[in-house]
């Protein structure tokens, strides 16, 4: 039997999108920035000690963070 390059051109492209669709299912992980269950208003120290939240905002300290939800932040100011 003898394949028609047009056909086979046409089967390798849809095998590929089948594939990536495939490869790609699950695989995407919404990373959350707040955990509104750790949101509360408990008290925290007045310590400046700056760190730059995943959400982009910089807190006062990691203590100030972890009260706004904040799941994960550096060291420092956010630029």
């Amino acid at each position: 039997m003898k394949i028609s390059i047009p056909y086979f051109f046409t089967s390798i492209a849809f095998l590929t999108v089948t594939l990536l669709a495939f490869a790609s299912c699950g695989t995407s992980k919404e990373v959350t920035c707040i955990d509104e269950s750790k949101i509360s208003d408990g008290p925290c120290t007045m310590e400046y000690n700056p760190v730059c939240g995943c959400d982009g905002t910089t807190y006062s300290n990691p203590c100030a963070a972890d009260r706004a939800g904040i799941t994960s932040w550096t060291q420092g100011k956010c630029e």
